[in-house]
């Protein structure tokens, strides 16, 4: 059977791939990979062919083996599929060993069977999480209710699930991704908070994608490379965990720390709190804070269903009710030049994608606009909502009342509950959360190598139904390159004419630069 797989290399505080064109790797028990790990050590392997990374890439779905050589800590790690006895799960799960490279002195070392015997695992050093969603008892608490969802959001919360399926294995390897924030910890975060403000362009190059994402692909967007910022007027503190008392006092005292004096500032500081598994919201001002509950953001099942951390965080960063201050100041706005609500329309719908993000951040006028808007999709409208309205998918139905769950915070209207889900003086729990409850408790705990497992051979997310012109399409996310540009489907099908075109319409950027997701428009059938 062939292997494939590459190597990660660190020296002198940076990374290294080593990754033949064709993937293939030898074994970890085999020779060759002890003659090489023995050649990287003593210097007679040179890395200047090796590819500079900006840190160690994960093992992925196509691959057998990751070795990660970290010849400043003096330790490799091996990373392969591999299930437990006893382990009867769908999908291999993810294992990492690690051995100190003074314990590896001949090959059969580095067998599986001597890895599994006497390499660490390093995945239990990551904290196992909390079962709890409490809020910091010392603080008030901030109760927080989000209104019915609106088009925008439909499509974030798709976007964030299929962020989550395009990056799993890079997310699964938590590793990489540990607090001290990495460059992956810093750029993961930040991506979710560009999603959560639809912060980013929308490009129709069809040739900015590489797919499908592979060995050699990783996030490459830039990112503040400082722990505490300030994004879309919220101050974001990057936190390696949320779920204790002592963590969230420490997230506190560095926010404040960093606005300095509340008293003469004289207004409040709205803060995010985000730890990638969790994320919090808190008011701070002179006098008092007020801290929401803590709720996940990266769960097992991101990669198919939108956490109820990023609903919320959608909720902060685009909704008009949480923006009532900036909306007063919007009235407020004063522009020389008076121009019609349709042309208004047509100039900011004209405007360069990268341009009009900056111009929703400089106007408070322009952001009411473009919050209300599909903005950068002129074209295209939302008539399903079946991602963020669970009960029917849909919300244009005039004088439905609703609420959402206070675990899962999925909307549902209330002529579809049953009456006896209908109690006034209780949060609203949906059958799915409270079956969950029973099974796993308050919340189930976010587990390394999850996401890839549950994924790694099953159909990509389903694709958002949409009106474009008045033509009903699907517009589905692409995993794959266009058939113009496989040639192996021209093997069976020469003038693809009964292959899919799986044509790229829309790619989305941060900041320039591509963040792995790509859509096509298809024919809804």
């Amino acid at each position: 059977m062939v292997t494939r797989g590459f190597w990660n290399v660190h020296r002198g505080g940076k990374w290294y791939q080593i990754y033949r064109e064709i993937g293939r790797i030898s074994s970890p028990g085999d020779r060759s990979t002890y003659l090489t790990l023995k050649g990287l050590q003593d210097g007679s392997t040179q890395l200047d062919k090796a590819t500079p990374i900006p840190f160690p890439f994960p093992l992925q779905q196509q691959l057998s083996y990751v070795y990660t050589l970290d010849l400043d800590s003096a330790y490799l790690t091996v990373s392969f599929w591999h299930r437990e006895e006893g382990d009867e799960a769908m999908g291999l799960p993810l294992c990492m060993r690690r051995l100190n490279l003074d314990s590896i002195y001949e090959a059969s070392n580095l067998s599986i069977e001597a890895l599994l015997q006497n390499g660490s695992n390093p995945l239990l050093d990551i904290p196992a999480g909390h079962d709890s969603l409490l809020a910091e008892k010392e603080y008030e608490h901030w109760e927080i209710e989000i209104v019915q969802p609106n088009p925008l959001n439909e499509l974030q919360y798709r976007m964030f699930i299929y962020f989550v399926y395009q990056w799993r294995f890079f997310i699964d390897d938590r590793i990489t991704w540990q607090y001290p924030p990495s460059t992956l910890f810093r750029r993961l975060c930040n991506a979710f908070l560009r999603l959560a403000a639809w912060d980013f362009e929308i490009s129709s190059d069809s040739n900015i994608p590489k797919l499908p994402l592979g060995a050699v692909t990783f996030p490459g967007w830039n990112s503040p490379p400082t722990e505490v910022y300030w994004f879309h007027r919220y101050l974001v503190v990057l936190c390696e965990d949320l779920g204790t008392s002592s963590s969230i006092s420490a997230a506190v005292s560095r926010a404040t720390s960093f606005v300095g004096n509340l008293e003469g500032r004289g207004n409040e500081v709205s803060c995010i709190f985000i730890s990638l598994a969790d994320i919090a919201f808190v008011q701070i001002a002179a006098d008092t804070v007020h801290c929401s509950t803590v709720f996940p953001l990266l769960t097992n099942s991101s990669a198919t269903e939108c956490s109820a951390g990023f609903r919320i965080l959608t909720y902060f960063l685009t909704s008009p009710c949480i923006k009532d201050r900036e909306r007063n100041l919007a009235a407020r706005e004063v522009s020389s030049i008076a121009l019609p609500t349709e042309v208004f329309d047509m100039v900011l719908n004209a405007v360069a994608a990268y341009d009009i993000v900056s111009f929703a951040q400089a106007s408070f006028k322009v952001e009411d606009w473009y919050y209300a808007s599909l903005p950068q999709l002129p074209d295209i409208a939302i008539h399903h909502f079946d991602v963020s309205v669970a009960c029917c998918g849909q919300t244009n139905s005039k004088g439905k009342e609703g609420l959402c769950c206070s675990d899962c915070y999925k909307w549902r209207h209330l002529e579809y509950l049953d009456p006896s889900e209908r109690r006034p003086e209780e949060c609203y729990i949906c059958s799915k959360c409270r079956l969950s409850r029973e099974q796993v408790g308050p919340r189930s705990k976010l587990i390394p190598g999850a996401l890839g497992r549950a994924n790694r051979r099953g159909p990509r997310p389903d694709g958002c139904r949409v009106m474009m012109r008045k033509q009903e399409k699907l517009l589905q996310l692409r995993v794959s390159a266009p058939a113009v540009k496989r040639p192996e489907l021209r093997m069976r099908d020469p003038d693809l004419t009964s292959t899919p075109p799986n044509q790229i319409d829309y790619v989305v950027l941060f900041g320039g630069s591509w963040s792995g997701l790509a859509f096509g428009l298809d024919e809804d059938i």
